[in-house]
């Protein structure tokens, strides 16, 4: 097989500026014309983060935290060290929806998630979830218009559940050119179904690319959009996504 199997053909990567580097230099390894073009930005939640400060001073009352992104990770353990609050985490169990949202888990907490699902989405992970007990209690830290498939699997289960907002997904503007570069590309990668609406959003709806995602809920958002998907990647992780990829352009 050709080092290069994606030589001549172009790529869109959708992920936020913050955390598209590894996607872009391993797109780039295989020999693709990258584009990148970030269809959303994180920045703090519009309530200032009061209620995910609430969660935090009173961690006491979770049994589990449950994370679906990366983003949340990190937003939470960014606030959680503002508020004095790391060390209170010692003694909960922590639900990860796939590897790398585990590996981000791994390098904050320098500990392995309790819970990774076989799938990689937030209805897997509800169903991986085991039954509450009496008084148990689960955190989901979340964008602030986060989808609400976890905490109705989890209540369904019996759970207390606390969805609170730790961050908020824009959609950034982007030049003309780099939009006439993007709808007209081989390939538009997306990550999760804020990218997806993101770069609708920026494209005015235009789409001439094939479509390669992460997950079950983001390849949802495409065909809820009309959009069709020609590849799922198999896991949540950079190398699934660019062979996916490859298999699609093939």
């Amino acid at each position: 097989m050709s080092t290069e199997p994606l030589k001549g053909k172009s790529v869109v990567v959708t992920r936020a500026s913050h955390q598209n580097a590894d996607l872009v230099a391993a797109f780039s390894e295989v020999g693709a014309d990258v584009i990148a073009a970030p269809a959303i930005a994180i920045v703090p939640p519009l309530d200032g983060g009061q209620p995910l400060d609430d969660a935090l001073l009173r961690l006491g009352r979770f049994t589990w935290i449950a994370f679906t992104s990366t983003n949340a990770v990190a937003a939470l353990m960014a606030r959680a060290a503002r508020r004095g609050v790391l060390t209170k985490f010692s003694n909960l169990k922590i639900a990860a929806v796939g590897p790398t949202t585990a590996a981000k888990v791994m390098a904050e907490l320098k500990r392995e998630p309790n819970l990774i699902p076989q799938q990689h989405d937030a209805s897997a992970l509800a169903d991986a979830f085991p039954h509450a007990d009496p008084n148990d209690r689960v955190l989901i830290p979340t964008a602030s218009e986060g989808r609400t498939d976890l905490r109705q699997g989890l209540e369904e289960k019996g759970w207390e559940v606390d969805q609170v907002a730790a961050y908020r997904t824009v959609f950034p503007s982007l030049s003309s050119e780099l939009v006439a570069r993007a709808t007209n590309a081989d390939l538009v990668t997306f990550a999760s179904p804020s990218a997806v609406n993101g770069h609708l959003e920026q494209t005015k709806g235009i789409i001439n690319s094939k479509i390669v995602v992460i997950g079950a809920t983001t390849a949802q958002e495409c065909r809820t959009n009309g959009l069709e998907v020609t590849a799922i990647a198999e896991k949540q992780s950079v190398d699934a996504l660019v062979q996916a990829a490859i298999g699609a352009l093939s």
